[in-house]
């Protein structure tokens, strides 16, 4: 028996081969929407399990209704995370379905429809185009909390002559500054290593000390 949603759950899937309901569980996870003044139209909703028969395409996610590609409206109007005044609303869904128990999220230039997101259970991810975790885009990546796609790029030292392999100019990879602790700053001096010089000079006066041991002082003095 077909319930009938609540006014903020709107179903457009109904000629799309995912053509059947999200799940209860999914439902009552995303009903903190009215508090944000918006609703969720569904396009593409739930699908028979996999092996079950049934028309079905795509990933597992979308099975017994656990994900749904939707829009999100407000005041009947769509709205679109490539509009930078919406963009936050996008975000406040995103951590709020998370809190709510939701795992997978997939929105962004080149996948899907311009202002449509992937909701759903399933394996922890986000995603953008091709479906890859590389695109997501990164205020989506911010509000689940995952790393940025890309982290800014080191420019690396120049190396002066003297410091490169046959003393000429080049790029030296210097990695990352690391900070002296307080015990480097503290620390005693390292003694410095001797020279082959020094080395020679302590040689031979360890030998004299040998000498004058076994023979006296005045023998070889």
């Amino acid at each position: 028996m077909n319930q009938i949603p609540p006014e903020w759950l709107i179903y457009a899937n109904q000629s799309a081969t995912r053509s059947r309901p999200i799940s209860r569980e999914l439902q009552q996870a995303m009903a903190f929407l009215p508090e944000m003044g918006l609703q969720m139209q569904v396009f593409s909703g739930g699908q028979p399990g996999f092996g079950s028969g049934g028309a079905r395409v795509g990933s597992v996610r979308h099975d017994h209704g656990e994900a749904a590609d939707v829009f999100f409206l407000r005041d009947g109007q769509r709205l679109d995370w490539a509009n930078p005044e919406q963009t936050p609303i996008f975000q406040d869904v995103v951590r709020r379905a998370k809190a709510a128990g939701l795992t997978g999220f997939g929105a962004g230039p080149g996948y899907m429809q311009p202002g449509s997101m992937h909701i759903g259970y399933g394996t922890p991810a986000v995603w953008g185009a091709g479906g890859k975790g590389a695109n997501a885009p990164n205020w989506l990546r911010e509000a689940y909390g995952a790393a940025p796609a890309t982290a800014p790029a080191t420019k690396p030292a120049v190396a002066p002559p003297s410091m490169t392999p046959g003393g000429f100019a080049g790029q030296l990879d210097m990695g990352a500054p690391v900070a002296p602790t307080l015990a480097d700053l503290f620390a005693p001096p390292k003694p410095q290593e001797p020279s082959v010089q020094q080395k020679v000079e302590d040689r031979e006066a360890a030998n004299q000390r040998r000498r004058e041991a076994l023979f006296g002082g005045g023998l070889f003095g």
